[in-house]
């Protein structure tokens, strides 16, 4: 049988970890097939775990020159703007139309001139009229795949022929969107494996059609049906494959050896504090600071302790600098008052790939989440994966008083509450939602006290938001791609 040859572009740490550390990169590589990566420094030491296969290849992925064409085509940027808040109107696209108003509310205010209004308006008819319109959704695909598919990679295509391009998304993060034109000059079969639980809904519509789609759940499969007109052929839906791990031993650390490694006392009850990315919300060191305060007061029924996981956003750089470090300080101020506190900063391994950690980090965040008592975090995807191991979630829905700066219409935390996918989980009763500190801490304890109560609704969560296949996800998603 002929051996096939597989494009993968991985242009941040998020992409990294769904491919190469999960089952999908060892199973695909270990079917014999040529494995073609893009990523932005091939050179990185990241990359050397990888470089002992002899039919894995790493490429330069030419973000500098999608960057320099996105620059000065304003029209492609104009329709990707348009193509960020639609989604089928037919439907419910209440997170599309959230995101609109956020951007309506800030950038009003920019948006002044006449030219300015004059822009906004013409934005405003061309969302809503999509949003109406299945054939102006497939018009704008059309226009951006006939007019913008630059020959950004030419040189990899011609030279390694692939028989499958695999991509993280179907063309709405960047730079997706031109590789699978590109793709589709050549004739090149397309498959876009989601990489993230609200893809499907908070990214607007999609920048290409690709010829195949695996959805990590039926949700998910429905929202690209009704949502993102993606026909029902295309979708496969195989599980989420970076949560296999948390189904195999080897994934953890020794309970002594990880209170040890984390600097935790292993009497007292973990409260895990999943700090948002300091982008959508500001007021992270805040819910520390009255967690802490409860801890000190003795607020709890048990003696408890608090870990901190700082999101991988805070650590972004920029010449050389952190673009949060006086969010960083903040934390390390509290951290001065109240030495207990742990705070547990994402190992970011490679200084070419945003956000990428190593597989033993990875290690580290399931230790963390099978040793919890209590999960706490603002309506992310951590509440999916503390349902994996059954422990009680609290979210938090009201604001913090440090932020001081002027506030952007995004840090309204109650329009993350808003969105479909975390209706999805507020509906199942799973989880407890505070909207205010004294009922943060009352959850919390109420879950300390009784770490049985609410575990039916977590069960569902598990159930439709985990995916089929739990463990065995990643080698059910690359055993599909062999077969297209």
């Amino acid at each position: 049988m002929k051996l096939k040859t597989f494009l993968i572009p991985i242009n941040q740490g998020f992409v990294a970890r769904y491919f190469l550390q999960t089952d999908i990169f060892k199973t695909l590589q270990a079917s014999g097939n040529r494995i073609i990566v893009l990523v932005p420094n091939p050179d990185d030491n990241f990359y050397e775990p990888f470089n002992q296969y002899d039919n894995v290849i790493f490429e330069r992925y030419n973000i500098d020159k999608c960057q320099e064409y996105m620059r000065k085509t304003p029209l492609e940027r104009w329709l990707k703007l348009v193509r960020f808040y639609v989604l089928n109107g037919r439907y419910d696209i209440q997170t599309a139309k959230d995101h609109y108003q956020i951007f309506l509310d800030d950038y009003t205010k920019v948006f002044t001139s006449v030219l300015g209004r004059i822009r906004l308006f013409v934005l405003h008819c061309q969302v809503m009229l999509s949003r109406r319109s299945k054939v102006l959704r497939k018009l704008i695909l059309w226009i951006e795949r006939v007019f913008f598919s630059p020959s950004l990679h030419k040189d990899i295509f011609e030279k390694y022929q692939p028989d499958l391009l695999i991509t993280s998304s179907m063309g709405i993060l960047d730079y997706d969107q031109f590789l699978l034109r590109e793709a589709c000059r050549y004739n090149i079969k397309t498959v876009a494996v989601i990489l993230s639980w609200d893809n499907t809904t908070t990214k607007g519509m999609p920048g290409y059609i690709p010829d195949h789609v695996v959805a990590w759940t039926e949700n998910m499969k429905k929202e690209l049906i009704e949502l993102n007109d993606v026909p029902a052929n295309k979708i496969f839906v195989g599980g989420v494959a970076h949560y296999d791990h948390y189904c195999r031993a080897e994934s953890f650390m020794e309970k002594d050896i990880f209170c040890k490694h984390m600097g935790l006392e292993k009497n007292k009850k973990l409260l895990f504090f999943v700090a948002k990315s300091p982008n959508g919300y500001p007021y992270n060191m805040d819910i520390c600071r009255i967690i802490m305060e409860a801890i000190r007061e003795k607020k709890f029924s048990a003696p408890a302790q608090l870990l901190v996981r700082l999101h991988p956003v805070y650590f972004r750089k920029t010449n050389g600098m952190f673009v949060f470090q006086n969010f960083i300080d903040q934390f390390y101020d509290l951290k001065k008052k109240y030495s207990e506190l742990i705070l547990n900063e994402p190992d970011i391994h490679s200084q070419g790939l945003k956000y990428s950690m190593p597989q033993e980090e990875i290690k580290v965040l399931a230790s963390i989440l099978k040793y919890s008592d209590v999960v706490i975090n603002m309506f992310s995807s951590v509440n999916v994966e503390a349902s994996v191991f059954d422990r009680p979630i609290v979210n938090v829905c009201f604001e913090g008083d440090s932020y001081k700066a002027p506030k952007k219409a995004r840090y309204n935390i109650s329009i993350d509450e808003a969105q479909t996918h975390n209706q999805r989980i507020l509906r199942t009763k799973g989880v407890q939602v505070a909207y205010n500190p004294r009922e943060l801490i009352d959850y919390i304890d109420q879950y300390l006290i009784n770490p049985e109560k609410d575990r039916q609704g977590r069960l569902q969560i598990r159930t439709n938001e985990a995916g089929p296949n739990l463990g065995q996800a990643g080698k059910t998603i690359a055993e599909h791609i062999l077969s297209l």
